[in-house]
């Protein structure tokens, strides 16, 4: 049980990773390609309904990696302090 509560700790910890660099990482107003080449301006322009909508899904789901992340910590914690199968 110890290690398979561990592993599952470890799987929450990585998909939450993997949702927090995916959806939090995007949240910028930078034009890349101009910044790459010396001349970035940072813009701000009014978003569309679809901007935000697509912008609180980003904010929910890097929100939901980071939750992901702390449960995983925690399963494994936990797992550290289960009885051994055997007794």
């Amino acid at each position: 049980m110890n290690s398979y509560l561990n592993s599952f700790g470890v799987l929450l910890a990585t998909i939450g990773a993997y949702l927090v660099w995916r959806y939090l990482t995007e949240l910028n107003f930078i034009d890349k390609e101009a910044y790459l080449r010396g001349e970035g301006v940072m813009a701000i322009p009014d978003p569309t309904p679809a901007e935000i909508a697509s912008f609180k899904r980003s904010l929910r789901l890097s929100k939901l990696g980071l939750t992901l992340i702390a449960l995983g910590g925690v399963a494994q914690i936990f797992s550290n302090h289960l009885p051994p199968a055997g007794l």
